[in-house]
């Protein structure tokens, strides 16, 4: 600012002040009546705290520390007004005001990336790419949510998670040998492929049935969320079992009901933890394999099938997507989807009469689109399928495994490596040797 002299100064002050009267109100940064001092650049240092700072009136926040008006106006007379333009013809004002139209859940997102240890760039790239911001505008989100400290939050403001003990998680993971999935992933992709894909999805065993396995629903935090107990037969379908009282039924349950049927066969009492837990959580509050998205780059696309076993076999047929399981059809919503907010993702519902899951899970597709997602739905199973495939309600895993273009089977010595797959036998308990102290109740 010029030396200006007395009077100019002095008219300069009345100036101000009728406008700061007049339309104060209008104004979002201000000198608030209450003033806030702090050193002026431009004095000399023997006059301390003479500088009035401005306010954001609608974060109540400082501004930086040389916006403001010296006390000192006949002797110093600097004032650094926010609304003053630099010469590129921008404000201090501008540029914030600008900023102010960013939507709220670029800032959700980005805040989510930073939780799972996503960089700044890799932030300011996909907001651009995937979200249409500028570079300004990706630049002030990724600021705001990198510099901000982490903030303690409220117990009773935060839902309580419930998840599986780690170290109970930690002893189902294994045991392949017994495992008829594990069995079957290396029947059908051989010994190397299969291990990768029970290492990426972290299947685990059950000793439920002999043979069953554990889909794992973990979060984006690593926690064991749920797991569903699934026996498969050796076409890839879920085996069946009959009861003590001959109902024959489904080889599927989630891993606490498991644990219960462990308990009261044992005649023990329930622990305190899984009494807690199977009266409250919920018993899919995740979609299966998301786990993946804390090492998966932000822009690569995801795809979403109904099944865990159609996800683990899909992705071994095209890598290139990340693929997860909403495990069932009304299990698709907002809530579960959160997380792939500023992904793109591909759906691929299950086969039904009359397009009823392809048109259910295109509803949903449309409603989260408006809200900013990224999100289509394929018509590849209605277009490759017959009626009596679409009355089956065949998947895409169904599609994958029944071609002829699967990969080819690893043989050493013209036999298979893999083994027999376990042929699967109607049963009421597993056998009494299956009560291994490594595995004692899922």
């Amino acid at each position: 600012m010029c030396r200006m002299c007395k009077q100019c100064r002095h008219e300069q002050t009345f100036f101000y002040s009728l406008v700061m009267s007049t339309q104060v109100k209008g104004f979002r940064f201000q000198l608030p009546k209450k003033a806030i001092k702090t050193d002026c650049p431009q004095c000399s240092p023997k006059h301390r705290r003479t500088l009035s700072r401005y306010v954001d009136s609608q974060t109540s926040e400082l501004l930086p520390d040389h916006f403001g008006r010296c006390d000192r106006e006949s002797n110093c007379g600097y004032h650094m007004n926010p609304y003053n333009k630099d010469v590129s013809g921008k404000s201090y004002a501008n540029e914030v005001i600008s900023m102010t139209n960013i939507p709220r859940e670029w800032f959700k997102m980005a805040a989510k990336w930073k939780r799972l240890h996503t960089n700044r760039e890799s932030v300011i790239n996909t907001l651009i790419k995937m979200q249409g911001a500028t570079a300004e505008q990706a630049e002030y989100v990724t600021k705001y949510i990198f510099s901000k400290a982490t903030q303690a939050t409220q117990p009773a403001q935060c839902p309580t998670i419930y998840y599986i003990p780690e170290g109970l998680f930690k002893q189902s993971i294994g045991n392949y040998d017994r495992n008829q999935f594990a069995k079957l992933l290396r029947h059908q992709f051989g010994e190397i492929e299969a291990h990768k894909l029970l290492k990426r999805f972290e299947i685990g065993t059950s000793n439920r049935w002999p043979g069953a396995c554990i889909f794992w629903l973990k979060d984006e935090c690593g926690r064991a969320r749920s797991g569903q107990v699934v026996l498969f037969a050796d076409d890839w379908h879920k085996a069946h079992y009959t009861d003590r009282v001959g109902n024959k039924k489904v080889c599927i349950s989630s891993v606490s009901y498991s644990m219960i049927h462990y308990y009261r066969q044992k005649d023990k009492p329930l622990p305190e933890w899984l009494d807690d837990y199977h009266n409250n959580a919920p018993r899919w509050p995740v979609l299966f394999g998301l786990q993946q998205l804390a090492t998966a780059p932000l822009d690569q696309p995801v795809a979403i099938v109904e099944a865990p076993k159609t996800a683990v076999v899909c992705s071994a047929f095209m890598p290139d997507f990340i693929w997860l399981a909403a495990g069932a059809l009304s299990y698709l919503n907002a809530e579960r989807l959160l997380p792939l907010r500023g992904r793109v993702v591909m759906l691929f519902p299950d086969l039904s009469k009359d397009r009823k899951a392809f048109n259910q899970w295109s509803r949903v597709a449309n409603d989260l689109n408006k809200k900013g997602y990224h999100i289509e739905v394929s018509e590849l199973l209605e277009r490759l399928s017959n009626d009596e495939q679409k009355a089956a309600g065949l998947d895409l895993a169904d599609f994958l495994l029944s071609s002829n273009t699967t990969r080819p089977r690893w043989v050493l010595d013209g036999k298979t490596i893999y083994g027999e797959v376990l042929i699967v036998e109607p049963c009421d308990s597993y056998p009494s040797d299956w009560d291994a102290p490594s595995l004692p109740s899922t």
